[in-house]
């Protein structure tokens, strides 16, 4: 099959898109503890294995990759233990060739040199690789939202960035089921996704990095404009080298059911 970025939105893509409906419409986050929690949001990934809070807080976005993607962040399970409740978050990332294409065998058939078919597969495979390292881990949740960052390998085609991260949302999502009990949104900073994705308005949810160490600037960044055209749900300040995330009370979101768990792992 020759790839056909139009063809793939008709087919896949599309019906992926309709998992910006279950969000909109209080932000759900998965698995919940009897313990009396720090009413705050944080996040956590790999850097913060060598000093993990010793104090118990109401939710969080845990990474399960360890700053790239294919790589595993190795004390996720444990993060997962002073949350009450959290979502799930992964790197991205398009080294181009040749690695994507050692990489990027499915699902669509890519021939050649075809950048933006292989960037797909690249993403998709990223994604499964995801969603094994955090059922690995333990953590099952319905809200995963995608680390869009400058600082990882980015080709110079935004199409192949793009087909890279829609790609890369299919493959955590799967199919059937999942894709009316899953949801998928994106962190990224306003000029790092601008120069990833250019103006791309896919709808996405957003969780906006604002690089401040103010609470006072990540409230006031929920009514500014949306980088993916989806409504901005969390927005990111750092104290004490810990990273807060403040819950948008503007954006109006039901909670998300989990998918099904069968012999531990999530369908």
């Amino acid at each position: 099959m020759r790839f056909s970025l139009k063809r793939l939105r008709l087919n896949a893509w599309q019906l992926l898109s309709l998992l910006i409906i279950p969000v909109l419409a209080t932000i759900s986050f998965g698995i919940y503890s009897s313990t009396k929690p720090i009413n705050a949001t944080i996040d956590l990934s790999w850097p913060n294995c060598s000093d993990i809070p010793n104090r118990f807080f109401k939710s969080a976005v845990i990474g399960v990759t360890g700053g790239l993607d294919f790589h595993s962040n190795p004390c996720a399970g444990n993060e997962m233990s002073v949350v009450s409740t959290y979502n799930i978050y992964s790197n991205t990332g398009d080294p181009g060739f040749p690695r994507i294409k050692q990489l990027g065998k499915k699902p669509l058939a890519c021939h050649g040199l075809e950048l933006v078919c292989y960037s797909f597969n690249y993403g998709y495979t990223a994604g499964r690789y995801a969603r094994l390292q955090a059922q690995y881990a333990g953590l099952h949740a319905s809200m995963w939202w995608l680390d869009v960052e400058s600082i990882n390998s980015w080709t110079n085609s935004i199409a192949a960035n793009r087909a890279d991260i829609e790609g890369m949302a299919l493959g955590i999502i799967g199919s059937g089921h999942n894709l009316l009990t899953m949801a998928i949104g994106i962190y990224s900073a306003v000029n790092q996704w601008q120069a990833i994705v250019g103006n791309w308005r896919p709808g996405f949810p957003i969780w906006l990095g604002t690089g401040d160490l103010s609470l006072k600037v990540a409230k006031s960044a929920c009514v500014t404009p949306s980088i993916t055209g989806g409504p901005i749900v969390l927005t990111q300040y750092t104290v004490a080298n810990l990273d807060y995330d403040y819950v948008c009370h503007n954006t109006s979101l039901r909670p998300l059911r989990l998918g099904f768990v069968k012999n531990g792992l999530l369908y």
